[in-house]
């Protein structure tokens, strides 16, 4: 499996320093360098992505480190994984001997030594197995079945491979605890679910309040043995309306799956089945194609958990591929997206494009990283020419 690094720090200074190794002194090392810039935010990103190193900040705005380590510490999952603590004097002899997942205190600001020392050490261990079994794509005709990895192949191109061929079963995404699954029902998209009801359910929902806590406890812990989301859950046994719970199963689906783009690269396979689960089979199918189901699911993604090196550079320019503008011919965008969409032209700058449409600088990039990871457009650097790397999107297949 690919290996990971968290940087918990408000400062993006030390995740982009991480990369700039990485780049420099490893290149062809697949490691990919995710942020949190809160404390709380690090344990979410955590549920969807376990790092093999973190670098911890001891001036967050919202948790002390010693509360941080102490967290990872108490969680078997997390209790091995290596902490470098950083601050001011480089020194922080109690923490150390309280804590012993902290292997080093550093001095921040970071040097390119300091940081090339210890990403060494993650480089040179061994990757482990992949939870898939393979790293490289096949698709065995006999089996009707495939499996792959998303640093070689994109998202979509796995949906895309389900769609076209009008499989039924389940593809899933290996993430940390508990893969992400989505179900086709005849090359149609059902939802997204995930025996994790934690990560399911990050969000509340209002619906909810309709049920007692006792009932609440075990649609959880339904899902957590048979996947099922628990709000389906609780409509099958009366307790909520299965109109009210359609839209939002589906939402949370989309919302659950939009984690794929912020937990780095992850191994997936498709799982072929003569029909699906009983939960999953009498659910309404989306109608949605690949590329426009992705596309609700990336409305969901948000900047700030983005793997440093997927973050779009603000003084960029968007510019359309040559499939682009069939594409995006295609997709059921909304208002914002649509004037977007119809006022690039490759040579104005993503802040002059901004202003134009009345968007904010946030969601022009988001827009960005929308449109490129579909393959509408490319995204030029402020300080890139045509012809060289792109800063965004990552690999395509």
């Amino acid at each position: 499996m690919f290996q990971k690094i968290l940087a918990i720090d408000e400062s993006l200074m030390s995740a982009r320093l991480a990369e700039t190794v990485l780049a420099q002194q490893y290149p062809g090392v697949p490691v990919d360098v995710l942020v949190a810039q809160r404390g709380l935010d690090a344990f979410e990103r955590i549920q969807v992505a376990q790092p093999d190193l973190i670098f911890l900040s001891d001036s967050l705005p919202d948790l002390k480190p010693e509360a941080v380590c102490l967290r990872l510490l108490s969680d078997p999952s997390t209790a091995h994984v290596p902490v470098f603590l950083m601050n001011p004097t480089g020194q922080a002899d109690l923490i150390e001997e309280r804590y012993s997942n902290v292997r080093r205190v550093l001095m921040r600001p970071l040097g390119r030594d300091t940081m090339a020392e210890v990403l060494s050490k993650l480089v040179a261990q061994p990757p482990g197995p992949s939870p898939a079994g393979k790293d490289v794509l096949f698709y065995d005709q006999a089996r009707a079945a495939f499996s792959g990895h998303t640093g070689f192949f994109q998202v979509q191109a796995a949906l895309q491979m389900a769609f076209g061929d009008r499989l039924t079963g389940v593809l899933r995404f290996f993430v940390n605890r508990a893969p992400i699954e989505l179900y086709v029902n005849r090359g149609r998209f059902v939802f997204a679910s995930t025996r994790n009801a934690g990560l399911y359910c990050r969000e509340s929902s209002a619906v909810l309040e309709q049920a007692s806590l006792g009932q609440i406890a075990e649609a959880q812990q339904a899902q957590s043995v048979s996947g099922c989301p628990l709000f389906l859950y609780l409509a099958m046994r009366g307790v909520l309306s299965q109109e009210d719970v359609v839209p939002v199963v589906r939402e949370h689906g989309h919302r659950l799956f939009s984690s794929l783009w912020t937990a780095g690269r992850v191994p997936f396979e498709f799982e072929r089945m003569d029909s699906l689960p009983e939960f999953a089979a009498k659910f309404p199918a989306s109608g949605e194609d690949a590329d426009n189901w992705v596309l609700l699911a990336l409305r969901n993604t948000k900047l700030e958990r983005l793997p440093a090196g997927s973050r779009p550079d603000p003084s960029g320019s968007p510019v359309y591929t040559r499939k682009g503008t069939e594409l995006v011919q295609r997709l059921r965008m909304n208002d914002t997206e649509s004037r977007f969409a119809a006022i690039v032209n490759g040579a104005e700058s993503l802040l002059s494009l901004s202003k134009r449409t009345g968007c904010s600088m946030s969601d022009a990039l988001s827009m960005v990283f929308r449109f490129t990871t579909l393959g509408v457009m490319d995204y030029w650097a402020g300080n890139v020419v045509p012809g060289a790397p792109l800063a965004l999107p990552a690999k395509r297949s």
